[in-house]
């Protein structure tokens, strides 16, 4: 074979369809502080099709998670918009804690993409994933901001490679349950503190070697609200946690259920389960 032939040969094995592309986004839409859109991942193999909501803020400037701390406001989606879509999973990626003019807030700093898994009503048909976000962005005070985007999909779309989303995809927290892993971070038990008067949870957890446990965030529906943990090394290499609740719903008692997510390394993990932790006013 000729060698410019063989040269040709290979310039259309490189450019054939397998190849991976970049993959679709919206216009961005822009408000006070922050700029919005949503940007497309190839399609799952469960058919579910893969959005980002990416929000790219001033330096400095910040945004909240689904439980924003203190004195923050979570934002709200509305997805009304959309075409052939049967169910949306809004999946985030591990916050951080920060001090602001509120007291502490719980989110993202300069930019942030929230992953989101899409149902199609029909696998075959294209997708118009339509939103309206509310949100706040702050930096000394806080100012709320407004964003809309659409984005078309096409159905089955494998060969495209989306870096912005796959990069904070990474950052979710992976679904876990209460016990001990060699690999990854551990929630062994979760408590309520011994005497009755701290009105706090405690933890016990556990980071496997080389790794480490940077904060733990603990929501519960309603009013629940929990400060910052305190973190205890303990002589067997495990680490207690010990968060004082900040505020709950007036008369809850009984079974509840929490989300106790962990931040630090290799990577976030969170888990869900019930804890009865009593009546009464911390």
């Amino acid at each position: 074979m000729k060698p410019v032939v063989a040269l040709a040969l290979a310039v259309m094995a490189l450019a054939s369809p397998a190849q991976a592309q970049e993959a679709a986004v919206s216009l961005w839409s822009r408000s006070t502080h922050s700029s919005l859109r949503l940007i497309a991942g190839a399609t799952a193999p469960s058919g579910k099709q893969r959005v980002g909501v990416e929000i790219v803020m001033a330096p400095g400037y910040k945004t909240y998670w689904r439980s924003p701390g203190d004195a923050g406001v979570p934002p709200v989606f509305d997805w009304s918009g959309s075409e052939n879509v049967g169910g949306l999973d809004v999946r985030w990626p591990a916050p951080e804690r920060f001090e602001d003019a509120n007291g502490s807030g719980i989110g993202y700093v300069d930019e942030i993409v929230v992953p989101v898994s899409v149902q199609p009503v029909d696998p075959a048909r294209p997708v118009t994933v339509a939103l309206k976000l509310d949100y706040a962005v702050c930096d000394k005070i806080c100012v709320p901001a407004r964003g809309e985007a659409r984005l078309w999909l096409e159905p089955g779309v494998t060969s495209v490679t989306s870096p912005r989303l796959e990069e904070f995809e990474a950052r979710v927290p992976i679904p876990v349950k209460l016990g001990a892993a060699r690999d990854r971070l551990s929630i062994l038990e979760v408590t309520r503190a011994e005497k009755e008067q701290e009105q706090a949870l405690k933890l016990i957890l556990k980071a496997p070697e080389g790794g480490s446990i940077d904060d733990v965030f603990v929501e519960g529906a309603g009013q629940w609200s929990f400060g910052r943990p305190q973190l205890t090394p303990l002589p067997d290499g495990t680490i207690a946690a010990k968060l004082k609740i900040v505020d709950r719903p007036k008369g809850a008692s009984g079974p509840t259920p929490f989300i106790v997510t962990l931040a630090g390394k290799p990577g976030a993990v969170e888990t869900r389960l019930e804890l009865d932790i009593g009546v009464g006013k911390p």
